[in-house]
């Protein structure tokens, strides 16, 4: 059998077949913003430069290393590897909607949502356990130089691991340990709370009633302490609370930049300047050496969110 028939006939009609239930898919996919367009040469381009190997783009015959095969799916054979590159114009899941909604992180939930194609590199085959941080290092490699600006998450199937998807997450892909890149959440976590949990309100409470504290040591700041606020930022029918690097202190205002994008709101991003006013704070840290002082929601909002 040639090997165009035998990929036909290892993808079928509805793209390529899974490993059977009970074995863990060793792969990593991207969420993608829009649908990407591959081809041969184009995963040749890119394996080459992740592995440091020349691969060939459709010539089994004449090279160790080639990719052959047709949208959605294409064959990569590395050393004595194979790995499947598929590239499919729909989501990953069947019904995002609920895959979303279970999961308690806003960000996430968003880029769950959000997606619309996905792109995966899955070993095909079964290797010893011992082999598969080296399986990894190969498959993260190559995530990663697929990986472009249309990235919104990486999904680990093995581990049912997600992560958002940053410069950070790239760097990780590519190193000893792909997986450990969900060890540490990419962005500060975003969880829905009910402005009426006492715990809190409590907090919120306490850190508006020390605010002077903040102004104090603002006022007395050295160059190498940090302060931010979070505070309310948008309108009536979209709003959330943000953290902002405080440079200025004025008339009841607070200057500074904005520390995170916005997961809703479309009208600021990370690094913007941007200006609120104290009553709109909900809490405040600073550093004074090695110390943190403040942060009185961010307790409260880790439990929350080991609650959901």
């Amino acid at each position: 059998m040639g090997l165009l028939a035998w990929l036909k006939g290892f993808f079928g009609n509805d793209g390529p077949r899974r490993e059977k239930e009970d074995k863990p898919l060793i792969a990593l996919v991207l969420f993608l913003e829009e649908p990407r367009d591959l081809d041969v040469d184009f995963i040749a381009r890119r394996a080459s430069l992740a592995l440091g190997e020349r691969v060939s783009a459709g010539e089994p015959d004449k090279t160790e290393h080639f990719v052959a095969g047709e949208e959605p799916s294409f064959v990569l054979k590395y050393r004595e590897l194979f790995f499947l590159i598929n590239s499919f114009p729909r989501p990953y899941m069947d019904d995002t909607v609920a895959a979303a909604s279970a999961i308690g992180e806003l960000r996430l939930r968003k880029a769950v949502r959000d997606h619309s194609a996905w792109l995966s590199v899955d070993l095909l085959g079964e290797v010893r356990r011992s082999e598969l941080p080296k399986i990894y290092r190969i498959i993260g490699k190559l995530t990663a130089a697929f990986a472009d600006d249309d990235c919104l998450a990486v999904f680990a199937p093995a581990t049912g691991q997600l992560n958002l998807f940053d410069a950070d997450v790239a760097q990780h892909l590519r190193g000893d340990n792909p997986l450990a890149l969900f060890d540490v959440a990419s962005h500060p976590p975003v969880v829905p709370v009910s402005g009426n949990d006492p715990r809190l309100k409590a907090a919120v409470s306490k850190a508006r009633k020390r605010w002077p504290e903040f102004v104090r040591a603002f006022e007395e700041r050295r160059p190498e302490q940090t302060f931010s606020v979070k505070a309310r930022i948008g309108d009536d029918e979209v709003a959330e609370f943000m953290w902002i690097s405080v440079t200025g202190l004025e008339n009841g205002w607070v200057y500074g930049r904005l520390d995170n994008d916005p997961i809703e709101l479309t009208s600021i991003r990370c690094g913007d300047r941007i200006r609120v006013h104290v009553d709109d704070l909900n809490d405040w840290l600073f550093t004074t050496g090695d110390q943190v002082r403040g942060g009185f929601t961010i307790e409260v909002l880790r439990k929350i969110q080991e609650e959901l």
